[in-house]
């Protein structure tokens, strides 16, 4: 069928409505799709901000069924000495006391500067947080079993935890058969006692 100049300036304005609805549609379809791109986003973003919280408070239970689980242990851990800054009058202290309930001579002692513990295990998280000092005891004895005992009373007055690194014992000098009632040998040991700096303590 031919068409005349005619017949297509009567289909002319018909044609331009067509395009001109074909160009609103397809701009209404790309506004659509870009509105439910955001939306799909903003799902997604809204899903993961929920699961995260979901996680944080899982976390936030887990944690706290740990904390009263071992709440106990550390406050005992706490009244001891153990957790916190370091009780140095607590020491010695404990150690005149043991000196006394032990029955000794008298204990003369030194005490080093707070240090990083060297034994502690390098793949605990809290490692890093404990901490020693050396103390040095020198003390009278009538014999070698009395350092047990004096160990045992210290032990005893809970001043904290410590370590016994090492001791030797001589004559210091004495000559002659052991004597009753008196420091027959010379004893000196060292102990290392041990604190632990809570995150956010002193450093």
């Amino acid at each position: 069928m031919n068409l005349s100049a005619k017949d297509f300036q009567s289909i002319k304005m018909p044609l331009m409505a067509l395009a001109l609805a074909v160009a609103a549609s397809l701009t209404l379809l790309a506004i659509t799709d870009r509105k439910l791109e955001n939306s799909e986003k903003n799902y997604r973003n809204q899903l993961t901000t929920l699961t995260e919280a979901r996680s944080r408070y899982q976390r936030s239970g887990e944690e706290r069924e740990t904390i009263l689980r071992y709440l106990d242990s550390y406050r005992a851990l706490e009244k001891i000495g153990f957790v916190g800054t370091e009780q140095r009058l607590n020491w010695v202290e404990s150690l005149r006391m043991a000196n006394k309930n032990a029955g000794l001579f008298g204990v003369d002692y030194q005490l080093t500067a707070q240090e990083p513990f060297p034994f502690a295990v390098n793949d605990n998280p809290i490692a890093s947080q404990v901490r020693q000092s050396r103390m040095t005891i020198t003390f009278g004895v009538l014999h070698e079993g009395e350092l047990a005992r004096l160990f045992s009373a210290l032990s005893a007055q809970q001043p904290g935890l410590f370590s016994l690194n090492g001791c030797s014992i001589d004559r210091a000098g004495r000559q002659g058969d052991p004597q009753p009632m008196q420091a027959n040998l010379e004893a000196k040991c060292e102990l290392s006692w041990l604190t632990l700096e809570p995150v956010g303590g002193k450093s």
